[in-house]
């Protein structure tokens, strides 16, 4: 029996193709007399020269004189430059064996093995050029290549992107921040994830994340594309005066803001003409708070900092819970985690097996292209369709992350926490007094003397339950 070796390769986006080489090659192996001593498994692009699997795979050749073959599902698998299949085709005694291609062997197997390189790289490079030239054209008319960035998400019928409902207002949260108060990068970064602040991979930002995030123009509705920033058709976040203080600041400037802080102000809006509610020095003592009477004269009268601070009193009451709900609330949290968990392992095996099939059909696709047997543009045109269902997958996948709601372990300090609100309130300065209150409302209303709170997920379902008596909302509570 020969003894061989087997290569596998798959690019990031094919990771799933991995199980179906492996059986295609053992089965061929079976059948041909062939024992395979080692499988190299590579999970670089085969574009450039120089990928560690096949270093190892050759530095093993060199030193196993009695391997005499490698193994691929498809040539363009070992090598898709001409550089790579030549260190390859240049080894004594070794001979490249695909299993789903026609024999490499002799003269004109080596010859059709070479050319076999050399129009995958070419392939390559058309890709290339066609996702280069269909980008450019898309940023021409105003439209994002690609996915849509942290803070935006993508709409499919129309191939745009608009602002998340979710990630925009805590974007647009954090700018004004780094914009108006005298915080460091670090702090911030804390801030946002107490925000919320999520990657489109459901993951939190880091440091180095988060610099990278205030200076990309697209928030203020600018495309930066091959070093250069194109006007976008998209809905912006924020202002472009607010995106040029935030790059002040970066650039190592201080808060334009600093000496002057109006904690409150971005809370409130006027419950009697929907305008914001400002803040104003008078006297050059007091911070008095007042509607911008946007709209012409409004009834909303000028409120002292310490007196709006002191409304805000019943609304942190209001998501204060005894001791007993606390504990009846997270053993019934308990319970529904596991019960979700169950159902997301349960999805999310069914998603992996949708991928897998998918991934089984582009490989037999991919083979009927070089067969000939469909064409270049017909392939083109499944392989898109393909990819949009690959990419909803991985959506999914990244959905059931996200369902199975927070560690029981988080859940309990945030709800212990909500015992002790009140009193920790009262010993907070105005500055920590507006942080909590960031996360805790959205959108509230200021009417004359009385605050209409409008509370931020899950808050709301808290500040429900304690109001009608029934507690325990637990399904809601995963949802938020």
């Amino acid at each position: 029996m020969r003894s061989i070796v087997a290569y596998i390769r798959v690019s990031t986006e094919e990771q799933g193709s991995l199980e179906t080489q492996r059986e295609v090659l053992a089965d061929y192996a079976r059948g041909h007399d062939l024992q395979i001593v080692q499988m190299f498994e590579e999970k670089h692009s085969a574009y450039r020269p120089g990928r560690p699997e096949y270093k190892a795979m050759l530095a093993f050749l060199a030193q196993r004189k009695d391997v005499t073959g490698v193994l691929v599902y498809k040539v363009d698998r070992l090598a898709r430059n001409l550089a790579d299949y030549s260190a390859m085709e240049g080894m004594e005694g070794v001979e490249i064996i695909s299993a789903t291609e026609p024999s490499l062997a002799g003269a004109s197997g080596r010859f059709l093995g070479s050319i076999f390189a050399v129009v995958s790289r070419l392939f390559s490079d058309q890709l290339g050029e066609r996702v280069r030239h269909a980008a450019a054209t898309k940023v021409d008319k105003g439209g994002l290549p690609g996915p849509a960035t942290t803070g935006y998400v993508n709409r499919t019928d129309t191939k745009t992107i608009e602002p998340d409902p979710i990630m925009a207002p805590i974007i647009r949260t954090v700018f004004e921040t780094y914009a108006r108060e005298d915080v460091s990068l670090s702090a911030l970064t804390k801030r946002a994830r107490a925000l919320g602040l999520q990657t489109k991979q459901c993951g939190v930002l880091g440091k180095g994340s988060l610099h990278h995030l205030l200076q990309n123009p697209i928030y203020y509705g600018k495309i930066r594309w091959g070093g250069k920033e194109y006007p976008g058709a998209h809905e912006p976040i924020i202002s472009e005066a607010l995106f040029g203080a935030v790059q002040a600041r970066l650039r190592g400037g201080s808060s334009p803001q600093a000496k002057r802080q109006f904690p409150y102000r971005g809370l409130l809006k006027c419950g009697y003409c929907g305008c914001t509610i400002t803040a104003s020095r008078i006297k050059d003592m007091y911070n008095y708070y007042h509607c911008t009477r946007g709209k012409g004269p409004c009834a909303q009268a000028f409120l002292r900092e310490e007196e709006l601070s002191v409304l805000f009193h019943p609304i942190v009451e209001g998501v204060t819970m005894s001791q007993t709900q606390v504990a009846e609330l997270l053993r019934e949290i308990e319970v529904e985690g596991k019960r979700r968990l169950r159902d997301a392992e349960s999805r999310a095996s069914e998603l992996e097996r949708q991928s897998k099939s998918l991934e089984a059909l582009r490989d037999k696709a991919y083979e009927d292209k070089l067969r000939g047997t469909i064409s270049e543009d017909r392939w083109l045109e499944m392989d898109g369709r393909w990819s949009e269902k690959a990419n909803a997958l991985a959506a999914q996948m990244c959905a059931l992350e996200s369902e199975e709601g927070p560690a029981l372990d988080e859940a309990e300090i945030a709800f212990k926490l909500l015992q002790r609100i009140p009193a920790l309130y009262s010993r907070q300065s105005h500055e920590e007094r507006a942080r909590f209150l960031k996360v805790l409302l959205s959108n509230s209303s200021l009417v004359g003397g009385k605050i209409l709170p409008l509370y931020r997920k899950p808050f709301d379902l808290v500040a429900e339950g304690l109001q009608r008596s029934t507690w325990l909302p637990v399904v809601d509570y995963f949802q938020t």
